[in-house]
């Protein structure tokens, strides 16, 4: 099973607040989902289809409560998508249009015609339970999120344009960033970031997906935290080194080109120390010291025999120092 199955079949088990909760959900995995046929002698056929058996059951059920109806249920075997069902559910005619009225996505004028709404009804959504009652039933039906391991992505696939612009800006009035894309054929409304899928999930009702998810942004945030104290640490012992290595390097010409016996006594006992303890830090090293001198200190000194060291050089190199 995968994470995005996971929490579907968590949805899925959710019992709805109210009637209208019910509703509301329905009518989003209608919208999304669901495929109207309008055929000759005013005859309709109302199709809903979904790979996740756990939400074609909660289909089949609002269906079977909220109208006293019984979609027929077809379950398509696909050879070339490694054994993946696909379960379809059918109602025809009074039925179809029956459920499709109740959803606010049928619209009947005066006059008989009959119009299909491609924008969330409002009247569906007009209380906080039945907008989450909603946007859970768009995720049941055309939803999905990365496992949190690899990435970050949640999603909505919709076919229709007009339905996914409605649906995006209706996401958006919970402060959330979302995204839309055209990918082949259908509008994907999406989101990015760790934080907002959690408010997301929050917002359905996903609470055991949310949860995982959160253990796993904090392992991802220790692992992250660790990686760069141990990257820190490592530049820091680099830089060190380097340092030392030119201290040592100073040194060493001084001892070789002018004697170290010919230093300032407080000079000679930092440099014989540092030859002695080349890998220690400036902290370490002054604690050697006779009385103890602090790492500001140790730096002073060093920077003057690496400066000496360098005088000698150029003098060295325009004639032998006397």
């Amino acid at each position: 099973m995968s994470f995005s199955s996971d929490t579907k079949d968590e949805l899925a088990r959710i019992e709805p607040e109210s009637v209208c909760c019910m509703l509301a959900e329905l009518a989003a995995i209608v919208s999304v989902s669901g495929t109207i046929g309008l055929m000759s002698a005013g005859r309709m056929r109302l199709t809903v289809e979904s790979e996740n058996a756990a939400t074609a059951r909660r289909v089949y059920t609002l269906f079977k409560r909220l109208f006293d109806v019984q979609p027929e249920l077809t379950t398509l075997r696909h050879t070339r998508l490694g054994g993946r069902n696909t379960y379809r559910l059918t109602l025809h005619d009074d039925e179809a249009a029956f459920a499709l009225e109740g959803c606010g996505i049928l619209r009947r004028s005066e006059q008989g015609h009959i119009g299909i709404r491609r924008t969330i009804p409002k009247d569906i959504v007009s209380r906080k339970c039945c907008r989450r009652a909603f946007v859970r039933g768009a995720f049941l039906a055309g939803g999905s999120i990365a496992n949190p391991e690899r990435e970050y992505h949640l999603e909505f696939v919709v076919s229709d344009e007009n339905f996914a612009a409605s649906l995006m800006k209706f996401i958006g009035k919970y402060d959330l960033n979302v995204k839309v894309v055209h990918r082949k054929g259908s509008y994907v409304i999406y989101l990015k970031e760790g934080e907002q899928i959690v408010t997301l999930l929050s917002l359905i009702g996903a609470h055991a997906a949310l949860c995982e998810l959160e253990n796993i942004r904090i392992q991802k945030d220790i692992r992250n935290n660790v990686n760069r104290m141990v990257n820190c640490d490592s530049a820091n012992l680099q830089k060190t080194l380097d340092a030392s290595t030119r201290q040592v390097e100073a040194i060493e010409y001084i001892r070789d080109h002018y004697g170290l016996e010919n230093l300032p006594p407080l000079l000679c006992e930092v440099a014989k120390l540092r030859l002695d303890y080349r890998e220690v830090s400036l902290q370490e090293l002054g604690e050697m010291l006779d009385p103890p001198v602090g790492k500001s200190g140790v730096n002073h000194r060093l920077r003057r025999l690496y400066d000496f060291a360098q005088e000698l050089r150029q003098k060295s190199e325009g004639g032998t120092p006397t």
